[in-house]
């Protein structure tokens, strides 16, 4: 009997805290088991649908009267690093708090304003004042100081052949000496000859053969420049043409490519004005083997100091 009476105490407090009683107030104290069970009896069946209601001598406890431990009281939960760590994931990966939504938008307007879209591409201010700054430097150097250009003719040859490179330095006229027969310039041709472009960039190349003033005549196969012949022997060959004499008027020079048979310059379109001068070629850089400064050379006043200077016209070449 003992025995089914403490199976039937057991079987009631486990019915008790199944339905959510907890401990406090409705665990059985130490005693003996009939004092157990006079206490707890259930009033209804366990299965019922109902509210169950249970009687003891002092009290009636029902489900509804019974609130849940965290209306009661505060629970406090012990923090676990695998729980912190859930919670700190939680935190970075969900939504962003007030503060943080003002911080991020904060950011981003930060970042947005200080770049810029051009052609689609997103710069930022530091970047622009770098492109800007190695462009101006780039157009500076170019402008006022030297420039590179290729050959696209055999109007020079044989000093210059097709696809050479070459730098053009732009001190010399500037601030050194004027120009002076016997130099390789570059230029912008007198207007209506060459081809029209948008960016004024058609320049020809040529040797300057005579300044302001002086008179030039080809004739014979032969320059002659102030009535006396000019021995030149960077030139490909003798000019088959006849140029009648002529002055060259102030502020012009007169230029001539080294492959006389073959040249659009002066012989054709005239004097070409000094102030097309872009600068004096000075110093080639392609192809390879042929790297280094260009020779300055002078033409000859006549034909006896030219003949006793054309070996070293030629060392020189």
């Amino acid at each position: 009997q003992q025995c089914m009476r403490a199976a039937v105490v057991a079987t009631a407090e486990l019915v008790i805290m199944r339905l959510g009683l907890g401990h406090s107030g409705m665990q059985a104290t130490a005693g003996s088991a009939h004092t157990l069970e006079s206490r707890v009896t259930r009033s209804r069946p366990l299965m019922s649908t109902g509210p169950r209601i249970w009687s003891s001598r002092s009290r009636v406890y029902s489900k509804s009267s019974i609130k849940p431990p965290s209306e009661s009281a505060p629970s406090v939960t012990a923090e676990t690093p695998s729980s912190k760590q859930q919670g700190d994931s939680n935190g970075s990966n969900g939504a962003p708090g007030p503060q943080d939504k003002g911080s991020s938008n904060n950011g981003s307007n930060g970042d947005d304003s200080d770049h810029f879209k051009v052609f689609g591409l997103k710069i930022s201010k530091d970047d622009l004042v770098t492109i800007g700054l190695a462009v101006a430097i780039s157009y500076g150097i170019r402008w006022f100081i030297a420039e590179p250009r290729f050959i696209p003719s055999l109007s020079m040859f044989p000093g210059f052949d097709v696809g050479d490179r070459l730098i053009a330095e732009k001190i010399t006229y500037r601030f050194l000496r004027s120009p002076s027969p016997g130099d390789v310039i570059i230029f912008h041709p007198v207007r209506g000859i060459g081809q029209t472009s948008l960016f004024d960039d058609d320049v020809f190349i040529k040797r300057i053969v005579a300044l302001e003033g002086d008179t030039v005549e080809v004739k014979g196969g032969q320059l002659f420049v102030n009535g006396e012949a000019q021995v030149e022997p960077f030139i490909n060959e003798k000019p088959t043409y006849v140029l009648n004499k002529l002055t060259v008027p102030p502020g012009d020079i007169f230029v001539m490519g080294d492959n006389r048979n073959n040249s659009y310059d002066s012989h054709v379109w005239g004097p070409l004005p000094a102030e097309n001068i872009l600068g004096r070629a000075c110093f080639k850089y392609w192809p390879p083997n042929q790297i280094g400064p260009l020779p300055n050379l002078m033409h000859s006043t006549s034909i006896e100091t030219s003949q006793s200077q054309a070996p070293q016209l030629l060392s020189a070449e």
